[in-house]
């Protein structure tokens, strides 16, 4: 083969790079734009969740009682493979802290992972300081019973017995400890929300929480609760979902004809 034409041949991406380049074309346009008209307080149409439903509404019914609500963070690690349900979980304590501060109301989290430990603390400060109530912050609001998933059961779950809490709440990366948190207040009649996405940690869940989060739905929590950035990711997901399905489609008929071999 001629040289040039050889050089030419490995400047051109290969189908994988090529298909990987056409989505990000398309993602970020789309990502910008949807982005841009949450922020402007446009609004998109999003499948009903009802657990994120009922986690509104109870933080609504919070700040009318004064009454904390407790938010389980699990034992997923920041930069580890439970990042993606870490996040999610310090999403949702964000949502529920911000609210209980504009109110100067109490708000108990707890986790078994350090790095969750700092951020939820720093999330908590934020919040009072932009509601005016600086001196309001404790760090013991969020509290850490130790990196070991029973020992943080246990902590927590004696956490929860010394208050009268609203809700019981729970995101983030859950096993086995999952069940024995939710099941701490089952008998107190204490509204019980949340999700994990490992397959183990959810089945318990599913079975033990008024309204369970399956699997993805737990990554889109900012996109139902409050940032206009993750609803704009989550409409973009969502268009180019069905562009991809539509292309599918269509390759498959025009093969099925004979015109594409």
């Amino acid at each position: 083969m001629d040289p040039l034409l050889q050089q030419i041949m490995t400047l051109i991406p290969n189908s994988a790079d090529l298909a990987a380049l056409v989505m990000l074309l398309l993602f970020l346009p789309l990502f910008v734009l949807f982005t841009a008209r949450a922020k402007a307080g446009k609004r998109f149409p999003l499948r009903a969740i009802p657990a994120f439903a009922r986690l509104k509404h109870l933080v609504s019914q919070a700040t009318e009682s004064g009454q904390p609500i407790h938010i389980g963070l699990g034992s997923g690690a920041l930069g580890s493979e439970a990042t993606a349900e870490a996040t999610m979980g310090l999403t949702v304590f964000e949502y529920v802290a911000r609210h209980a501060a504009a109110s100067n109301q109490a708000v108990l989290g707890t986790t078994a992972e350090p790095t969750i430990l700092a951020g939820a603390q720093g999330i908590l400060r934020e919040a009072r300081a932009e509601a005016g109530f600086p001196e309001s912050y404790a760090a013991t609001d969020v509290a850490f019973s130790g990196p070991d998933p029973l020992a943080y059961a246990a902590g927590a779950r004696e956490a929860l017995q010394r208050g009268h809490h609203l809700a019981n709440i729970l995101v983030g990366r859950f096993g086995p400890e999952g069940l024995w948190l939710s099941e701490a207040t089952a008998s107190q009649g204490i509204p019980r929300v949340g999700g994990t996405s490992g397959p183990e940690g959810a089945a318990l869940l599913w079975a033990s929480l008024d309204e369970a989060l399956i699997g993805e739905e737990v990554y889109a929590a900012g996109a139902y609760l409050h940032r206009p950035s993750h609803l704009g990711s989550l409409a973009t997901q969502d268009v180019v979902r069905l562009v991809t399905i539509l292309v599918l489609i269509v390759g498959v008929i025009i093969t099925s004809l004979g015109y594409w071999h």
